[in-house]
């Protein structure tokens, strides 16, 4: 992991020198694209709300603390180039600007959320700082799993709960109250409750290992936080059904 300052400002050549390369390399090549690799880390230059100087704008933004995206066109998800930010053995080091003539700012480590095949491929990155997740080789590929919709669409999502997409499907499905305790936080709380409520996948991700295509109304159950948090207070996980006999027992 280089060291970078999240909130900082940092040029191509700026980074280029941390990273240990010659400076000439800004000259040309990957480095002045939007994003370029250095053994198994990765480097995305993102303008945001602005295009690019080349006059092109994808229509990267932001959606509440999530960045969203554009690989470069004529890439498909399954590019080897784009495989390998989705499937990262290093480290998405992301850097944004929202005026090209100023430097870029360190937004943070990417974690991919979501990668639709779209053109040009469309990906939902979570940021997080130094210190604020450990961002390993092991929990980004133990998380990574494939999501096929349809037969036009395929999403790949690292961590079920903030995927949008299995979410709603999981909701839609099943509701937002508890699927252990039965508890609504729209009737208790009003419309402060709205669309509120933890989505907990029935087979635990790290004790899948593999790729697998994920069916968010078979897999996936909504639960209150306090139900969450009891479901993993073992490993493996109680099932619902023993928590549910669990709560009928004391109650």
């Amino acid at each position: 992991m280089y060291d970078f300052d999240v909130g900082y400002n940092y040029s191509r050549k700026d980074v280029i020198r941390i990273v240990g390369l010659p400076v000439d390399t800004a000259q040309g090549g990957d480095w002045t694209t939007g994003y370029a690799s250095h053994g198994d880390d990765h480097f995305l230059f993102c303008n945001v709300g602005t295009p690019g100087r080349t006059g092109h704008d994808y229509g990267n933004r932001f959606e509440g603390d999530r960045l969203v995206w554009y690989a470069k066109n004529g890439r498909k998800l399954s590019s080897s180039s784009v495989q390998r930010l989705v499937h990262p053995q290093g480290h998405i080091h992301i850097f944004i600007r929202e005026d090209t003539r100023t430097p870029f700012t360190f937004a943070g480590y990417g974690i991919c959320e979501e990668a639709r095949d779209t053109m040009p491929v469309e990906v939902t990155w979570s940021l997080h700082g130094p210190g604020s997740v450990e961002i390993s080789t092991s929990h980004i590929n133990g998380e990574a799993r494939l999501v096929t919709e349809g037969l036009k669409t395929t999403v790949v999502v690292n961590r079920y709960e903030r995927s949008r997409w299995a979410r709603k499907r999981c909701i839609q499905r099943w509701g937002t109250a508890c699927s252990v305790c039965a508890f609504d936080f729209v009737r208790t709380y009003g419309n402060l409750g709205t669309d509120f409520i933890h989505v907990h996948h029935l087979v635990e991700v790290a004790s899948i290992g593999k790729e697998y295509h994920l069916h968010p109304e078979n897999d996936l159950r909504p639960v209150c936080p306090n139900c969450h948090a009891m479901l993993h207070r073992r490993e493996p996980a109680i099932t619902i059904e023993e928590l549910k006999a669990i709560l009928d027992g004391h109650s």
